[in-house]
């Protein structure tokens, strides 16, 4: 049997208007009242016994989709669920397993969180939480060390918000506050050089110069400006320099020169459209960041170039991972072991080089520990696999329990 073409591509096409139609993304009340949250915790400083009195109660939580994620195309497939600062996050049970498997530190903490932090327990996931010891093994190491490096890069990151010039970022700037024009042995920016010559940008013809990054000729449309001229028959009808309906684009608008006018420029200018952009990325984000930010954890790190709760997170989970190799298990509650010394890091009562110096010596004291350590190489992800399934299969009513 032959098919002709419209029928061959019938399933490639069916799946291209699935892909879009829009997708609604669950919320956090939908899958509570659906009953399809299977676990809920109190995560972060509360969880470490490393809160004060302005710690914000985070959490974390397991969900399970619905059937048709699984049975259909998978479509409006969610792995995660965020609140709008992160604070709160749920994970789909198969990118939870999946991170089980892999020794996720944040998956592993919630197994062994305890009892008095958990405000949802669905009874379906017990047969994990009865193997959870087999859970921590050699394969925690890499995971562990590389969630450490993690927070060092994050709080040093120099594309962090916190290390961005608010002064450059004060007003949302243009193209053509990135054009430089050439005047005298220094530039002007090509506001300032319209500003000045009493110019606008809307009246400017700009022509691209040959051979050339990003240069250009600007040319003037003096009939067209009401106060240059009042006699409209001159008008070019130069099209201006920035799009009248996206003036922050950073596509300059080119015009048609004539030919006679070609040799009588204003003056050149370059644009340097990479900064622009870089402006633009800097711009969104740090006033996102004002929006978003931790109002006390921003005071704590003020006049520093570092966030010290990064430092902090590197060198408990360091701590933790060792207590691991050394079989002690995952102790979560740091009061009476190291409490003290993590909050005097989080507030900046160690310098920098010092934590650092820290930091490098208990890796290495991370590294021989689990070296020498007797623990299994790494999970039994068959056992996962098939807790899984029962999981998925008990939900969605296949099997009863």
């Amino acid at each position: 049997m032959h098919l002709d073409l419209k029928e061959r591509l019938f399933p490639y096409i069916c799946y291209k208007k699935l892909a879009k139609m829009e997708i609604k993304n669950l919320t956090f009340s939908e899958i509570r009242e659906s009953g399809s949250l299977l676990f809920e915790s109190i995560r972060g400083s509360h969880l470490y016994g490393l809160n004060t009195e302005t710690s914000d109660i985070d959490t974390f939580g397991v969900f399970i989709g619905p059937s048709e994620w699984f049975l259909g195309t998978g479509i409006e497939k969610q792995r995660i669920i965020k609140s709008d600062k992160s604070d709160d996050y749920w994970d789909e049970l198969e990118k939870y397993f999946q991170e089980l498997g892999e020794s996720n530190p944040e998956a592993l903490i919630s197994l062994f969180t305890p009892e008095k932090f958990i405000l949802h327990f669905n009874p379906v996931l017990q047969p994990l939480w009865d193997i959870k010891e087999t859970l921590i093994t050699k394969k925690c190491f890499k995971p562990f060390a590389g969630y450490a490096i993690s927070q060092i890069k994050k709080a040093k990151g120099l594309k962090k918000a916190i290390n961005i010039d608010p002064e450059q970022v004060k007003i949302r700037k243009t193209p053509l506050d990135f054009c430089q024009v050439p005047v005298g042995i220094g530039t002007w920016t090509l506001t300032k050089y319209l500003r000045d010559n009493n110019l606008k940008q809307e009246y400017c013809g700009i022509s691209r110069l040959p051979g050339t990054v990003e240069s250009y000729a600007l040319f003037y449309d003096w009939a067209a400006d009401p106060n240059y001229s009042r006699d409209k028959k001159d008008v070019i009808g130069y099209r201006g320099i920035l799009s009248q309906t996206d003036p922050l684009s950073s596509q300059l608008r080119v015009s048609s020169i004539k030919f006679d006018d070609r040799e009588k420029p204003l003056c050149y200018f370059q644009f340097n459209s990479g900064a622009y952009s870089q402006h633009c990325t800097d711009y969104k984000r740090y006033w996102d960041w004002v929006k978003n930010r931790n109002e006390s954890r921003f005071q704590l790190n003020k006049g520093y170039d570092y966030d010290s709760k990064n430092i902090q997170h590197c060198v408990r989970i360091l701590t933790m991972a060792t207590e691991i190799a050394q079989g002690k298990g995952m102790i979560l509650n740091r009061t009476g072991i190291d409490r003290d010394w993590l909050l005097k890091i989080k507030n900046h009562g160690v310098p920098y080089n010092e934590v650092m110096e820290y930091v490098e010596n208990l890796e290495e004291t991370m590294k021989e520990n689990f070296e020498k350590s007797n623990l299994p190489e790494e999970p039994d992800l068959d056992i996962l696999e098939k807790i899984l399934v029962k999981i998925r299969k008990t939900h969605y009513g296949f099997i009863k329990i």
